[in-house]
């Protein structure tokens, strides 16, 4: 063996490894992130489907079933906060925003996700946004 070509083997090990353990930080870290996009996404479409049955019964028996079935702004937000508190428990800092449009809410999950082995120069957490919408159940002829 020449001597000049000593230790060459050792310094490839090296390097794959140090590839290798930068491999699996980023797939850990970009799974936490899908991880919390489709619980954000989950929470969302629990909100809206809750807020979809706060109708408003004052519109409703003042303009009749012409106009379809309003929501209930405020008793949107309402059941929309409930369902944050209750959220809260399995997502921390996870913030839930609804906007109603006659019988259409569109509810808005967002939360902070830090990184679990956030790459040193990289950030150390990352942002999430779900948005859901739903429309008041329907009424036919």
């Amino acid at each position: 063996m020449k001597r000049d070509e000593e230790g060459s083997v050792l310094l490839l090990i090296i390097g794959f490894a140090i590839v290798l353990l930068a491999m699996v930080a980023v797939v850990v870290d970009v799974s936490a992130v899908v991880l919390a996009k489709r619980a954000a996404a989950s929470a969302a479409d629990g909100a809206a489907s809750a807020a979809a049955q706060q109708l408003d019964r004052a519109a409703l028996l003042t303009s009749g079933l012409d106009a379809g079935l309003p929501l209930d702004p405020e008793a949107v937000r309402r059941t929309v906060a409930d369902y944050q508190r209750t959220s809260l428990s399995a997502q921390p800092g996870l913030i839930l925003e609804v906007t109603v449009t006659g019988a259409v809410a569109t509810v808005t999950a967002t939360r902070v996700v830090r990184l679990p082995l956030g790459a040193p120069g990289s950030p150390s957490s990352t942002r999430v946004t779900a948005v859901a919408t739903v429309r008041s159940p329907a009424v036919g002829p």
